[in-house]
């Protein structure tokens, strides 16, 4: 699971950059790199994720960097929690995808976190991806097309929720202990 993260959220990504950014050069062009609001406010059962999009946007900041000198922008568009497109994930996938990784666990590892604690996190997903209504993608689109189009593009873009953008800032200006009393 954690291998076909990592070619899907991180080395897929990097393959093609790698790959364009000659043309790109040339062409004065533009790289945006699509993350997530995962990447500032982590959430629990999903560690492999949260990492593999924050590593694209650390890669994506210094690329922005190494290229400003040759007028090339990077930007990052990091929506928040929009469950439309995930319309391929259904409940067979995902108790799937969970019986194989329990199968994968040593001994230890299911004593420690227990069959209840492993289908419930599990259910928690199933519920956010699986069973909701499809999101209003409108707000990622404009941003994805203000960061085609516009001359000055943003160097990041954040299409996400009220309640997300309240959450991010307590994840970033309050202390710890303050942020998991409330969102634990």
């Amino acid at each position: 699971v954690i291998k076909k993260a990592t070619e899907i959220n991180l080395l897929g990504p990097t393959r093609v950059t790698q790959v364009m950014l000659p043309l790109i050069r040339r062409a004065r062009g533009r790289v945006i790199m699509m993350t997530s609001g995962l990447c500032k406010v982590a959430s629990p059962v999903r560690g492999i994720h949260c990492g593999l999009l924050a590593a694209i946007e650390a890669q994506a900041e210094c690329l922005r960097k190494e290229l400003r000198s040759r007028c090339v922008d990077v930007v990052v568009v990091a929506p928040g929690e929009f469950t439309a497109g995930n319309s391929w994930l259904s409940d067979q996938v995902i108790l799937e995808q969970a019986r194989d990784m329990w199968a994968q666990l040593c001994q230890e590892q299911r004593i420690e976190y227990g069959k209840d604690y492993f289908e419930t996190a599990v259910r928690s997903l199933e519920t956010k991806y699986v069973k909701c209504q499809d999101a209003d993608l409108s707000p990622v689109l404009r941003a994805l097309n203000d960061a085609v189009i516009r001359t000055f593009p943003l160097p990041r873009y954040t299409p996400v929720t009220h309640r997300e953008k309240i959450q991010a800032f307590i994840a970033d200006h309050f202390p710890g202990a303050f942020y998991d009393v409330i969102y634990s």
